[in-house]
């Protein structure tokens, strides 16, 4: 084996080739693209949710518009973002399967949590708590007749923090496993002598400064890129 060696940092852009590879004769590394793409793609959605689940556990749980708000908005962002990651047939990324590392128990959290998501938030809907409760009254009062609604809504749910917890503690570690096992796979399939491949390759350079300039973490990201070590190996002709 050995390694290309360039004079400068390089960076190419193997999402950009995918659908100019010949279907037959590329199909393992197609594959293999958006299988790591996936991997890596939901452990970033698991990220977020675990931030906003940590975020909501040192709330300050006092009734206060403030905490209304935040913890609503912050349950809704770990709930939805969790569901696409573990759940949602997405049209742009596979389904890494993150609900094979979870026992009955944790499956069934996994079932609730879902159901929330699609008929108490993505719908409006009461769901089996009673997340949104609303009536339609008709008053009569010394100072005369009116209609008004009332209502109830789920701004934070204890229950449901503590099961996204849980439901994030096992499958971060799985997916973490995964992106791995992914990179593996897609580096196998980059190794080779092909020539046609690596000249595709080649004229699709990615400006990786450029494209995170605005987060400051292009430094990062070309030093502490897990699974970008090997890439570039192939086999001596």
């Amino acid at each position: 084996m050995k390694q290309r060696m360039t004079p400068t940092r390089k960076a190419y852009d193997l999402s950009a080739i995918v659908d100019k590879l010949e279907a037959g004769r590329y199909k393992p590394l197609v594959r293999a693209i958006k299988a790591f793409h996936a991997a890596e793609s939901v452990g970033i959605d698991l990220a977020a949710a675990a931030e906003s689940v940590k975020l909501l556990k040192g709330l300050d749980k006092a009734i206060s518009d403030e905490t209304s708000h935040m913890g609503s908005a912050l349950l809704v962002h770990a709930v939805v973002v969790y569901s696409r990651a573990t759940h949602s047939k997405a049209i742009s990324r596979f389904n890494v399967g993150v609900t094979s590392a979870y026992d009955n128990l944790l499956k069934a959290k996994h079932r609730e949590v879902v159901d929330l998501r699609d008929k108490c938030i993505a719908h409006f809907g009461p769901g089996k708590d009673g997340w949104h409760v609303e009536h339609v009254i008709y008053l009569e009062t010394p100072k005369g007749n009116g209609l008004t609604m009332t209502h109830r809504r789920t701004n934070f749910s204890l229950r449901t923090i503590e099961d996204l917890d849980a439901l994030l503690s096992v499958a971060i570690p799985h997916v973490t496993k995964l992106q791995r096992d992914r990179a593996n796979d897609l580096n196998a399939a980059l190794n080779g002598n092909d020539k046609e491949l690596w000249k595709l390759i080649d004229g699709h350079g990615f400006d990786l400064d450029g494209f995170l300039a605005p987060a400051g973490t292009s430094d990062k990201a070309w030093d502490d890129g897990a699974f970008s070590q090997n890439l570039w190996e192939r086999k001596s002709s």
